[in-house]
């Protein structure tokens, strides 16, 4: 009985591309497919506009993701910001393509109704570099580089807008399966809010801690994929 790849749509944190998970197409299991989602405005999309609200970008990844819940099995992935754009995504697919993913994996984000309680997107270029500098994402030695800067600070600034003005708006609970990761020194997501999660499905609510800060996804990117691959083959399909 031949079994039908999983399509796993991974959305980045604020700022990154889809380069965070090209790297995982070597690590996971044969039978999942990872498909990157690169968001306007960067990388290969440089030339693209950088969005100027929720709705633009959410339409763009729902017109992105398309193709690859049609025919095949498919569950969501987002770090961070990805995981407010995972949890919007879901809600669009199952609206709009009436198409409901296997799992989604939420990570180092807490429930969508939390907000996040900065205001980084409305800081001068070196506070708001500053910042983000302290939750583990940019190494220091990169403001040595105007260049490189002169690129990324409106990405970033754009994402953090994005997160920071976030509205979430009621929604009935899903009817699949989610899973939640965490970082251990993860300062975003400590305490009791975190487990709120469990309000967001009718099935099950599963919480995994991973050793790293905010940016475990990379920092210890092999224990995320070990879990990603432990996960994925609860829901293989057979045909």
């Amino acid at each position: 009985m031949e079994k039908k790849r999983l399509n796993l749509l991974c959305l980045p944190y604020a700022g990154g591309s889809e380069n965070i998970y090209v790297k995982w197409k070597k690590e996971v299991i044969s039978d999942v497919n990872i498909i990157p989602i690169e968001l306007s405005g960067r990388g290969k999309r440089m030339e693209d506009p950088l969005y100027n609200c929720l709705d633009e970008a959410l339409e763009d990844i729902y017109k992105l993701s398309y193709e690859y819940i049609t025919d095949s099995p498919f569950a969501i992935v987002g770090h961070s910001m990805g995981s407010m754009l995972a949890y919007e995504l879901g809600i669009k697919l199952l609206k709009d393509a009436k198409k409901i993913p296997e799992f989604i994996i939420f990570s180092g984000k807490n429930p969508p109704h939390i907000k996040l309680g900065t205001n980084y997107h409305q800081l001068p270029n070196d506070d708001m570099l500053h910042q983000l500098q302290k939750l583990g994402g940019i190494n220091p030695e990169f403001s040595k580089y105007p260049e490189l800067l002169s690129l990324f600070l409106p990405i970033i600034r754009s994402d953090f807008k994005l997160v920071e003005t976030y509205e979430c708006i009621p929604s009935s609970p899903f009817n699949h399966d989610i899973y939640v990761m965490y970082g251990s020194e993860d300062t975003i997501t400590s305490g009791p809010s975190l487990m709120e999660w469990d309000n967001y499905t009718n099935s099950s609510c599963f919480y995994k801690e991973i050793e790293g800060d905010h940016f475990f996804i990379d920092s210890n990117s092999k224990d995320v994929i070990d879990y990603i691959n432990n996960v994925s083959r609860k829901y293989i399909v057979s045909c």
